[in-house]
């Protein structure tokens, strides 16, 4: 089985430079077919700056309830390097000028069961100091097998 089988990139939203944020409500995607995302924030900055992610979750496109998430892995320092960080929040983005990223795992376990959900965004506000952005979706470990050219969709 190929990793094309197993896996789908998705960009939401577009790769922009000097972005202030990624907030569009219906840039989600559907995890109903898949059992993990990894969600993957790339941002360039010219010097120190800030933002503010959230994950959300829901039953339409329009995912708008708080989905909580207890660590991130980071590289903020221009290196090779990943590092794990145990936390609720991710408020600074950047503390290195130039590369850094930021990546999020969510299990279809993580979602609320009692409301359905099923679709998955990142809420990212207020970047500063910014002059590339992007932000990918990564979903893996499909439910259901299927052959190679029968992919399952991210967005139904």
């Amino acid at each position: 089985m190929q990793m094309v089988d197993n896996c789908k990139l998705v960009v939401r939203d577009a790769v922009n430079a000097s972005a202030t944020g990624f907030t569009t409500a219906t840039n989600s995607v559907n995890m109903k077919n898949y059992n993990r995302c990894r969600i993957t924030l790339v941002l360039t900055q010219s010097g120190a700056g800030t933002a503010t992610v959230t994950l959300k979750q829901g039953t339409t496109t329009t995912a708008s309830t708080a989905l909580a998430f207890a660590e991130y892995w980071k590289n903020e320092l221009g290196t090779d390097v990943l590092t794990k960080t145990t936390a609720t929040t991710l408020t600074t983005a950047g503390a290195f000028t130039g590369d850094n990223i930021y990546i999020f795992e969510v299990k279809a376990e993580d979602l609320d069961k009692t409301s359905a959900n099923t679709f998955i965004r990142m809420n990212v506000a207020s970047i500063s100091n910014n002059t590339a952005a992007a932000l990918f979706y990564d979903l893996y470990e499909p439910r259901y097998a299927t052959a190679g050219d029968q992919m399952i969709s991210a967005e139904s």
